[in-house]
């Protein structure tokens, strides 16, 4: 379990690999110019990683090879002369343990291995204690029908799968990447996460990497010592010491400038820091959690973001859904926010009649669940009564749904398959096996499809 499986048909690249694997300790099954000849292969050795190149010879290419690696379990590693964003898209719907672009050195090599070696370390230990998990051959997802979060609020199926997954990380120290549209939640799911670990009786310190000047973001992260730069009159502590034994939520982790995102993958490497002006290296015990409303595979293609750090924060992807997509969640929410704004402004507000929650309701929320408490703050400020009867939205109904048009003929891949496999469900009204089965309709393999819709948080409950 210990080997490593190099896939690729340009035979001196694959005797450079190999060389350079070798000297450094890993073991090397062999390797495969073919998606044929690999699986073989796969089956005789049983490595615990695969090095994939995406362009193989015949008619299979990596891509079709780490399907089946998914289903083994086996982690791989993409290796590719392309990286642009169509196939940045590809790769990422098979969720590789990371992508490596040719040329590369021989340490961007050996750092992937190690993070991919993480990675799957971590995904074993998460498969090998869930909470929720089927004894038995049934057809549909166990999901936990009462969560109980503080900070973040909602029942339906998409939110339901996010109170799971959140459920199922909490307890280990693994890194996670929280994605999604700006007013989603994010911060709120990140504190949901850190009040359900170990570390709960620890710091939680958020840093805005957007709101942090380039000039002065290296002394908040890591502290400074007296005398270390002009108008430095005292040591002070960075945010890492100040967060250690408990977690740090890198919010808005797409807009940190690349000089910054190469000392923060250093720190997650190493697990230490020194203060600016110091020699002294301090551990950095601290969990990390990194959210962004960027699409960081588009930030990755145009070299604004670090291939390695992404792959490093991307061990346990978390996808926050927009409000649009969980509308049957607005009154829930409405509710509590006017019970929380009425508390903090003194209003007297005991509900929101018919009218103005069918309009709620209709609005295609942009700005998500952040927009919804506005709107409902403001509502309350213009409301004479102690009903809300008067609702302002930013634009009309029909601008939204003009909007929604829009929106969804820019679906991205992965969106459109989510869309495209809801609506075969449907269609077989929820069935999945056998003949007439979505399964069968997709043509695609029972288990694949389960996996598919584990990855796209698609949840199938039995009537």
């Amino acid at each position: 379990m210990d080997k490593i499986l190099i896939v690729e048909d340009e035979l001196i690249v694959a005797r450079d690999i190999r060389k350079t694997l070798e000297r450094n300790g890993h073991k090397v099954a062999g390797v495969a110019q073919s998606v044929e000849k690999a699986l073989l292969m796969v089956k005789e050795f049983s490595p615990w990683l695969v090095l994939v190149d995406i362009i193989l010879k015949g008619t299979l290419t990596g891509i079709d090879l780490a399907t089946q690696l998914n289903k083994d379990g086996i982690a791989f590693i993409y290796l590719s002369a392309n990286s642009n964003q169509p196939t940045l898209e590809a790769a990422k719907i098979t969720n590789p343990y990371g992508f490596i672009v040719k040329p590369f050195r021989e340490k961007d090599l050996l750092v992937t291995i190690d993070i991919a070696r993480y990675r799957h370390d971590s995904n074993k230990n998460i498969a090998g204690h869930q909470f929720s998990k089927a004894t038995d051959e049934r057809e549909h997802t166990i999901i936990n029908t009462t969560p109980v979060y503080k900070n973040i609020i909602g029942k339906s199926a998409a939110m339901i799968n996010v109170f799971n997954l959140v459920q199922q990380v909490a307890g280990f120290d693994t890194s996670v990447l929280l994605l999604g549209e700006s007013g989603t939640g994010k911060e709120g799911v990140a504190r949901c996460i850190f009040e359900q670990s170990k570390r709960s009786t620890k710091p939680f310190i958020k840093v805005n990497c957007s709101a942090i000047p380039v000039n002065l973001m290296e002394a908040e992260f890591f502290g400074y010592e007296k005398g270390a730069f002009t108008g430095a009159s005292e040591r002070k502590a960075g945010k890492f010491e100040l967060a250690t034994g408990g977690t740090m939520l890198l919010d808005e982790i797409g807009e940190m400038p690349i000089d910054m995102q190469v000392k923060l993958l250093r720190v997650l490497q190493e697990k230490e820091i020194q203060r600016l002006g110091s020699t002294v290296t301090i551990k950095a015990d601290v969990r990390i959690i990194a959210a962004t409303s960027r699409n960081l595979e588009k930030e990755v293609a145009e070299g604004r973001f670090r291939l390695d750090l992404y792959y490093r924060l991307y061990v346990f992807p978390i996808v926050l859904p927009a409000l649009r997509e969980r509308k049957e969640d607005i009154p829930l929410l409405a509710s509590h926010f006017i019970n929380k704004i009425s508390g903090t402004t003194g209003r007297d507000i005991s509900g929101i009649s018919h009218d103005a929650l069918d309009k709620l309701v209709a609005y295609n929320w942009p700005g998500n669940v952040r927009e919804l408490e506005h709107t409902i703050e403001r509502s309350i400020l213009i409301t004479n009564g102690n009903i809300i009867n008067e609702i302002r939205l930013p634009v009309t109904v029909s601008e939204s749904e003009s909007g929604t048009a829009e929106r969804t003929a820019t679906h991205s891949l992965e969106e459109n398959e989510r869309e495209y496999i809801v609506a075969t469900l449907k269609k077989t009204n929820g069935k999945i096996r056998g003949p007439g089965g979505a399964a069968e309709l997709l043509k695609i393999p029972p288990t694949t499809l389960h996996s598919k819709m584990k990855k796209l948080g698609i949840i199938k409950t039995i009537n």
